[in-house]
C-alpha cells in the first residue's frame, strides 16, 4: 500500500459516490449532498464553530465550495486508507466487493453520528426536514462509495 494506491482508491470511491448521487436525484426528487455547506462548516471550525446547528442559515462564505468538495474527497482519502490498512494489514486479506461495501456502510457512523448532529439535523439526521431522504441518500451514497473502493482497487491494479 502506498500514496498513489490510497489516492487512487479514494478519489475512484468518492467520485462513485458523488455519480450516484447525481444519478438518483432525477428517480427519487433527492439531492445531492451540499459540499458548499460542509465547506461553511469546516471554514467554521477556525471559529470554535463545530456544533453549528445553524449552518444553514449563516450567510455563505468565500471558498466554502472549494473547501468542501476539498474536504470531502480527503475523507474520501482517509477511509481509503483506513479500508486498505484494515483490509491488507490487520486482516492480510485483499479488497472484495464485500468488505469494500461493508466497510463503506460502516462510514456511516460519521455521518450519523457526527456531522449530521453537528449541524443540526439530529443523530442520524432525524432531525433534518426528511429524515427518510437524507437516510436513503446517505444509506446508498456510502454503499456506493464502499463498492467504489473494491473498484478504485481493481483499477488501481490494472493501471500497476
Amino acid at each position: 500500500m502506498n500514496l498513489l494506491e490510497i489516492l487512487t482508491v479514494g478519489v475512484v470511491a468518492t467520485a462513485a459516490s458523488d455519480i450516484w448521487q447525481q444519478a438518483q436525484k432525477p428517480l427519487t426528487g433527492i439531492p445531492a449532498a451540499n459540499w458548499s455547506v460542509t465547506g461553511r462548516w469546516v471554514i467554521g471550525w477556525r471559529d470554535g464553530r463545530i456544533y453549528d446547528p445553524m449552518i444553514g442559515k449563516r450567510p455563505s462564505l468565500k471558498g466554502e465550495t472549494t473547501v468542501g468538495w476539498a474536504f470531502h474527497y480527503l475523507i474520501g482519502a482517509v477511509y481509503a486508507a483506513l479500508y486498505l490498512s484494515f483490509v491488507v494489514v490487520i486482516a492480510k486479506t485483499v479488497p472484495t466487493l464485500l468488505n469494500g461495501l461493508i466497510f463503506g456502510l460502516v462510514t456511516l457512523l460519521a455521518p450519523f453520528l457526527f456531522m449530521k448532529p453537528a449541524l443540526g439535523g439530529g443523530f442520524f439526521g432525524l432531525r433534518a426536514p426528511n429524515p427518510e431522504k437524507g437516510l436513503f441518500l446517505s444509506i446508498s451514497a456510502h454503499a456506493v462509495f464502499g463498492i467504489g473502493l473494491y473498484l478504485g482497487e481493481l483499477f488501481y491494479q490494472s493501471l500497476f
